[in-house]
């Protein structure tokens, strides 16, 4: 039947508003939150393009093999922290966090952390696309546009931080620090911002991403944060958690030859074996007081459209009592974005890094009672009118060099520069 009846969307919102609100309770955080949801087939064509024109505010688009395909607009409620349920099934609340306190300004305007239940969202269910609307309140007044394609127009400047004097200067310092026992491990990111001749519309770049994980994240008109993340944090279906530990790059080849002969070497590389290994080590340290049994899959390589990565899967059962806020303390950051120890590390990339990451590198994702999906906000962009910031970094760890570690920040943003 819903392959036949499939009403335009603003139609079905305007008939779904105008149903009497006979909510359900819903208890998150110790406290009830009336609730109603409805669900209807529509026609949409092109969802990047229906995303785009939709004026309501905040904005998710999220797709991964493991969660389909959803678009979120406005909210139905809100709060400033991870959500804790008390009930065994209830709808997504979608966000995120800074990675560490702020000290500039290119993340005004945008959330240090927010998780909200979207009032709107299009769940692609196969080929049809469901609308679904979350009610907690009695009376609502939204409204849902046509679709709306955008563009992305060409660069025309651009700008590093650090610049490449100063990205030398700030590696060969933490190797120093590596070198006297400070840390083993410091992860350092740059910014390459991109001005370009006109706004950037974020669902036209992300529609040109052709991944199969992409995320976008916009609370206002101004700045859109996007991404193609390869990493999970962690991922949870009721008491059954998973996760990786992901470190090491090397590029794709342009031939299936050279793709293997990067691979090889990636797999032998003294360096890139240490880096991983303190990744790897970390989740399961971190995992371990959390869940009664952990199973860890052998290193394998984790191949994305431009880069590889040296890569293990975990999974465990967690113990009784430990939510999704216990799992991010836990794991955020691991080594593969921080470093080791941890809060030495820290307190390096705040002196080093002369941008703020906002939730580049961060836990984006959302949570449910049921289950729970955190990606690391990696291969991400912050968009903001007409200029893109591209974040990237690398592991320092001893070995490391200020020349290749910049070539691999190069590889990790390269199909956004093609694109753009």
């Amino acid at each position: 039947m819903w392959n036949r009846v499939k009403f335009l969307p603003n139609d079905a919102l305007r008939l779904m508003l105008q149903v009497p609100f006979r909510p359900e309770k819903l208890k998150i955080n110790g406290k009830k939150v009336p609730f109603m949801r409805f669900e209807t087939p529509v026609r949409i064509d092109d969802l990047f393009a229906f995303t785009r024109a939709q004026n309501l505010f905040p904005k998710v688009y999220w797709e991964h093999p493991h969660d389909g395909v959803r678009a979120c607009f406005g909210e139905a409620v809100s709060f400033d922290a991870l959500p804790v349920f008390d009930e065994e099934v209830g709808p997504r609340f979608y966000g995120g966090q800074d990675f560490m306190i702020r000290k500039e300004h290119t993340w005004d305007g945008f959330p240090k952390e927010r998780f909200f239940l979207p009032l709107i969202e299009i769940e692609m269910r196969g080929k049809i696309a469901v609308l679904c609307v979350n009610r907690c309140k009695k009376k609502i007044k939204a409204e849902l546009q046509e679709e709306k394609q955008g563009c992305i127009g060409k660069a025309i400047r651009s700008e590093f931080a650090p610049t490449l004097f100063q990205w030398e200067d700030g590696v060969n310092r933490v190797l120093q620090g590596i070198k006297l026992g400070d840390f083993s491990k410091v992860v350092l990111a740059r910014r390459l911002t991109l001005s370009q001749e006109s706004p950037v519309c974020p669902y036209a770049l992300l529609s040109a991403m052709k991944s199969k994980t992409r995320f976008a994240f916009q609370f206002s008109p101004e700045k859109t944060f996007i991404g193609m993340s390869p990493e999970t944090l962690f991922r949870r279906e009721g008491n059954t958690v998973e996760s990786a530990a992901i470190a090491g790059t090397r590029p794709r080849g342009k031939t299936a030859k050279e793709d293997r002969h990067l691979e090889d070497e990636l797999l032998n590389c003294p360096k890139e074996k240490r880096e991983f290994e303190v990744v790897q080590e970390m989740i399961k340290d971190a995992l371990s007081p959390l869940c009664n049994q952990i199973d860890v899959d052998r290193k394998t390589v984790l191949k994305t459209m431009s880069v590889q990565h040296l890569a293990a899967f975990f999974s465990g059962k967690l113990r009784e009592d430990v939510g999704d806020g216990a799992l991010m303390e836990a794991l955020h950051p691991t080594p593969a974005l921080g470093g080791m120890p941890r809060a030495q590390a820290l307190a390096e990339i705040q002196k080093r890094e002369p941008f703020d990451r906002g939730w580049y590198g961060a836990p984006v994702g959302w949570t449910s009672s049921q289950a729970a999906h955190f990606l690391v906000g990696i291969r991400s962009a912050l968009i903001d009118k007409a200029h893109v910031h591209l974040f990237s970094g690398t592991g320092i760890v001893e070995g490391s060099s200020p020349e290749r570690e910049w070539e691999e920040l190069e590889s990790k943003i390269k199909h956004y520069q093609e694109a753009l």
